[in-house]
């Protein structure tokens, strides 16, 4: 079996059970696709139920225990096993340390640690007699587990087929890149003119120079823009088409599945899709571009530092670094609110689509009340979820916020020192 659990992840909100016993086979060395398993589980607009969960386990060579049991019950010797989870939800519970932290494998939003009272507050579903219990599901693998032969062996492509819409304008995007670089160059240069300016033409006090080099650098400022007007029309023109084609695609595969797909998907599962090919049009045509450009840009005034002080250098990397990894420290958290969005996202989307398709039978049964006190509910949620992104938003920009003006104060503290001792000209420290 294997001792790094690993993850899998459900295509939508109606794959939570589904996407968990993938987990637990998979845990168990076999690997079967969502596909597949959705052929053993009859899945409702209401998802997967926990009957259906046992019966496809029991399908596949497991020896099921359902239950509603305690925490102390939750030992290593049953883990892995599916827990209901908020009433609503199945998430894995893969690994126990010392009955006060829980790992948990939530097929919506990643690996989570929660401590003991998180864990009730997500868990416990009943309490009788002064006990406080939950709904669990063991699973324990027999010999027909082992020796049945229908492994699904399907890759996964992962970023492959996004690669394949950066092909179709791979000549655009070569003129792209080339811009980016072309002005990377550019600005490289105007450091070196502002030192000019000031060790040449100030202290030399020939006006005439520094007129000249004002005006190479209103030259480049605009050779610059123009670079820049240029690129961003292509970005324009390929992201529109990458756009279009996303959105044709996906249109194409929803045509061409049966009938029986559409009656255990929740509508606001779709739209929100559709939404969200946006984003990756963003990280296809914009981000990925961004990157290349950053790091270029990096390493050339890196070597300009190393070139003038190497002093400024290593403190410059070493800010550098303390900001890369203070991003890096919340990249699992914001992963795990990102899937919640969309989950919050898809639900309102989903709520807010049958309120007004069904605006006639709610005023026939006379429920207006009670509808848009659901929808308020769904909005309620939506409104924590953001204010828990925008919380762990302003932590990481105050964080970042203070590392770089932290690094730039000792540059220039540095940088003036050594022109005090005669190390560096005032125009170096400028530049």
């Amino acid at each position: 079996m294997n001792k790094n659990f690993i993850i899998c992840k459900q295509y939508d909100s109606m794959q939570c059970g589904i996407a968990c016993l993938a987990m637990i086979c998979k845990y168990y060395g076999k690997k079967y696709s969502m596909d597949c398993l959705n052929q053993l589980c009859f899945a409702t607009t209401e998802g997967v139920s926990l009957l259906s969960i046992t019966r496809a386990a029991e399908t596949l060579g497991f020896k099921t225990v359902g239950a509603r049991c305690e925490v102390s019950n939750l030992v290593n010797k049953n883990l892995p096993c599916i827990l209901h989870w908020n009433q609503n939800h199945f998430v894995v519970l893969y690994k126990l340390k010392k009955g006060k932290t829980f790992y948990i494998a939530d097929p919506g939003k990643g690996l989570i640690r929660y401590k003991l009272e998180e864990f009730k507050e997500h868990w416990i579903s009943t309490k009788q007699d002064g006990a406080e219990k939950g709904v669990a599901v063991f699973l324990y693998p027999t010999e027909k587990f082992y020796k049945r032969k229908d492994i699904d062996r399907r890759e996964e492509h992962l970023f492959k087929f996004l690669f394949g819409y950066i092909k179709k304008y791979k000549k655009y995007f070569g003129q792209i890149v080339l811009g980016l670089f072309v002005g990377c160059l550019l600005q490289l240069i105007l450091p070196f003119l502002t030192q000019s300016i000031v060790d040449v033409g100030i202290k030399n006090q020939n006006i005439g120079f520094i007129w000249l080099i004002l005006l190479g650098q209103l030259m480049l400022t605009v050779s610059r823009t123009a670079i820049d007007f240029i690129r961003r029309w292509l970005l324009l023109h390929i992201s529109l088409r990458i756009n279009i084609s996303l959105v044709s695609d996906f249109f194409i595969k929803l045509l061409k599945l049966p009938m029986s797909f559409f009656d255990t998907k929740l509508m606001g599962d779709l739209m929100q899709r559709m939404g969200d090919h946006s984003r990756v049009n963003t990280f296809l045509t914009q981000q990925t571009l961004s990157i290349v450009f950053s790091l270029f840009t990096f390493v050339v005034f890196s070597i300009v530092l190393l070139f003038y002080n190497w002093l400024v250098f290593a403190i410059f990397m070493l800010g550098s670094l303390l900001y890369g990894g203070w991003l890096a420290l919340f990249l699992r958290r914001r992963k795990v609110l990102d899937y919640e969005l969309f989950e919050q996202q898809a639900i309102n989307n989903n709520k807010t689509y049958e309120f007004i398709t069904s605006m006639q039978e709610i005023k026939l049964q006379d429920c207006e009340q009670r509808r848009r006190w659901e929808w308020e509910d769904v909005q309620a949620d939506l409104f924590g979820v953001q204010m828990k992104s925008l919380k762990l938003q302003q932590t990481q920009e105050a964080g970042s916020i203070f590392i770089n003006e932290l690094k730039n104060i000792v540059i220039t503290v540095v940088a003036a020192t050594a022109v005090i001792h005669g190390q560096l000209t005032l125009g170096m420290m400028l530049a």
